[in-house]
């Protein structure tokens, strides 16, 4: 996991800059890696989590917002 992570760097892994995996880059309609939904409880989130996406976040900028 800590593959690529330059031993020279102080602190623990934990607070690395360098990600501790490289995950391919996120493309349009595929599945996101943070997402926030606005559901009371974890069975909200099964039966209601796609319609109830609230926001998008990319590369720290809002790309997309729920009407």
């Amino acid at each position: 996991a800590l593959a690529g992570r330059p031993a020279t760097l102080p602190g623990p892994a934990a607070f690395s800059p360098v990600p501790l995996v490289l995950l391919p880059a996120l493309a349009a309609g595929k599945p996101a890696r943070f997402a926030v939904f606005d559901v009371p409880d974890r069975a909200a989130l099964v039966r209601e989590g796609a319609s109830a996406c609230v926001a998008t976040v990319v590369g720290g900028r809002l790309v997309h917002r729920r009407a």
